[in-house]
């Protein structure tokens, strides 16, 4: 699989939107700039992002994919086909385009994504903590989102913090969703899903294979529980806030009875019954985790709180076995007693035929149990996300090495801009000079006459500057001879004003020149530097993933075996990481989660590197 460009190169290519783009409209866009005028792309692990303006004022948001995504494209038009069937004010339209963008000679996939202006869902919780009407107007708009979505029968598939943005409009508050990579619709049912989501919302059983219109289910009822604490307890966001979650995190619910958390949210009127609902999530299979609308009326068994409790307090080996874990045992004695019987009345081939066929049809089934165990279930989502981590790494580290190729090359191009600025300011006093002499004068030259001032005024040949060899040869119908004449002509004027030609460039143009190079290096520093520390910051997290999969008990297939033959126990299924401590005194607690620590953001969502 070839590399796809780094975010830089796609920098650089945008630099000419009317070079780099295929669609009409974005190639007559303007790129929003940094500083030294470079497009400013916002760059994640998979993709660089940038902002478009077009010449009627319409803003897009350009996406450039840094990986190749297996059909992708069938994704994005699948997606594309069943959102024109809805219409929900959350979403926004967008457009795939499979060779969007020219880097390099080679084209690549783009999604043009209208611009959505709005604030992130967290900073816009951090800046209203103290007014809880707000947070309580942005539940109820929250779970009229959640039941839209399910009606619609579509799910997100990765609902976070980062991909939700809060409009406000006088007293009302509109929610939009982006980022539709991992979006469920129709038409996919079957697919694997391209993501896993982000640990601190998502189910902790949920792995690739968990693809469907209940997807949203479990983080819209983490973020709608969140969201109703915090509306009665401002205090909370001080305590369990990271700056990468709303509230929980991970651990919460790979433990929920061991979660500080969740044991204090049940303590609170306000959330007793949405603490209990979203403890019972965290063991049900995430296709089973009620609708939102459910919780809130109600509609949830309690005995259901009960076995969960129960089986986490006793342990999965002390558990209730389910009746397919009773019958395995009685069931395959009964089958080779059969198959003995069969034998014995000299019936060997239909014995043999009924062993093979209980054999796969037995073997089948226990390997789809054992897939969908939690502890299984648990190793592999952790596996994804140490695999997509390690991705992210690789990705990064090309950046880097792609940066540090572009700084070289900056130092060393100081003399070829000096020599490109030289003749530039060359060319200017030539054209002063010689936009003043017209290409009548030209009749004065001997062998020269009045149709060849015709066709080179036809050719927009109108002064001696422009009358530059290669414009004049490619004029039409007019002799060899006639040409030489005319660069005879020209060059004799170009003489005139040899003397006046700069051979250096002015100690002002020298220092500007060299300031800017030191700005652009210094530019590529801050980028190297920035991407440098989201390296270490997903070092950090593999690092983390690693440990926890390390410390998880493995599960195999033979040890799944012996447990259905009684000759086994099975490991707890709240194996995991260690529940998360609230923080005290505002001070983080890395000590059971050693990430660093998020740097402070003041930046609107698009503006984030």
């Amino acid at each position: 699989m070839p590399d796809y460009p780094t975010p830089s190169d796609y920098q650089e290519a945008v630099q000419a939107p009317e070079v780099a783009f295929a669609n009409a409209d974005l190639q007559a866009a303007t790129p929003r700039t940094n500083v030294l005028g470079l497009p400013q792309p916002i760059t994640g692990a998979f993709a660089a992002v940038f902002p478009m303006t077009t010449e009627g004022g319409r803003s897009y948001a350009v996406k450039c994919f840094l990986k190749e995504v297996p059909k992708q494209q069938v994704r994005y038009e699948a997606v594309a086909d069943h959102l024109a069937d809805v219409n929900l004010d959350a979403l926004v339209d967008f457009e795939y385009q499979s060779a969007g963008i020219r880097v390099d000679g080679t084209d690549y996939p783009l999604l043009k994504m209208e611009w959505v202006e709005g604030t992130v869902l967290n900073r816009f919780v951090a800046d209203h903590l103290d007014n809880p009407d707000v947070l309580v107007h942005l539940a109820d708009a929250w779970a009229d989102l959640m039941a839209n979505l399910e009606a619609s029968d579509l799910a997100h598939g990765d609902l976070q913090h980062g991909n939700v943005l809060v409009q406000t409009t006088d007293d009302r508050v509109q929610l939009r969703l982006v980022d539709y990579d991992t979006m469920y619709v129709p038409a996919l049912e079957g697919w694997r899903s391209a993501e896993v989501g982000h640990r601190n919302y998502q189910h902790p059983d949920r792995t690739d294979s968990d693809f469907g219109p209940t997807l949203d289910r479990f983080p819209g009822l983490a973020v709608y529980t969140a969201l109703r604490a915090l509306a009665a307890r401002r205090g909370l966001w001080d305590r369990y806030d990271t700056g990468e979650n709303l509230l929980f995190r991970d651990a919460d619910f790979y433990d929920p009875e061991q979660s500080a958390l969740i044991e204090e949210l049940a303590s609170m009127k306000a959330t007793a019954d949405l603490a209990e609902a979203l403890r019972t999530a965290c063991y049900v299979e995430p296709s089973d985790v009620p609708p939102l609308a459910d919780v809130r009326a109600g509609r949830l068994e309690p005995a259901a709180v009960s076995v969960a409790r129960a089986r986490r307090e006793r342990g999965r080996d002390h558990a209730e076995r389910s009746a397919f874990a009773r019958g395995v045992l009685p069931g395959g004695v009964g089958i080779v007693g059969l198959m003995a019987g069969l034998v014995m009345a000299g019936w060997p081939f239909v014995a043999a035929g009924i062993g093979g066929a209980a054999l796969l049809g037995g073997g089948g089934w226990i390997g789809h149990r054992y897939r969908r165990l939690s502890p299984v279930r648990r190793r592999r989502r952790l596996e994804q996300e140490e695999a997509r981590f390690t991705e992210a790494i690789r990705g990064l580290e090309r950046e880097v090495e792609s940066l540090q190729e572009k700084r070289a090359e900056l130092r060393a191009s100081i003399d070829e801009r000096r020599a490109e600025r030289l003749e530039e300011r060359r060319q200017e006093v030539l054209y002063d000079h010689l936009k003043h002499h017209f290409i009548g004068e030209v009749r004065e030259v001997e062998g020269i006459i009045h149709k060849h001032v015709v066709r080179l005024k036809a050719a927009n040949i109108r002064t001696a500057y422009e009358a530059a060899p290669d414009a004049v040869a490619n004029v039409r119908r007019i002799s060899d001879e006639a040409r030489a004449r005319i660069n005879m002509w020209r060059s004799a004027l170009v003489q005139e004003v040899e003397d006046e030609l700069p051979t250096s460039l002015s100690p002002a143009e020298d220092r500007r020149l060299r300031r800017y190079v030191d700005h652009r290096v210094e530019d590529t520093d801050e980028q190297i530097a920035r991407t440098e520390e989201k390296t270490e910051v997903q070092r950090a997290e593999r690092d983390r993933v690693r440990d926890r999969l390390d410390d998880m008990p493995e599960l195999s297939v033979g040890s799944y075996v012996r447990y259905l033959l009684r000759m086994g126990a099975l490991p707890s299924a709240s194996d995991g990481p260690p529940a998360p401590t609230p923080r005290e005194n505002g001070q983080r607690n890395t000590e059971p989660d050693p990430v660093p620590e998020p740097m402070a953001e003041t930046r609107d969502w698009w503006e984030r590197p």
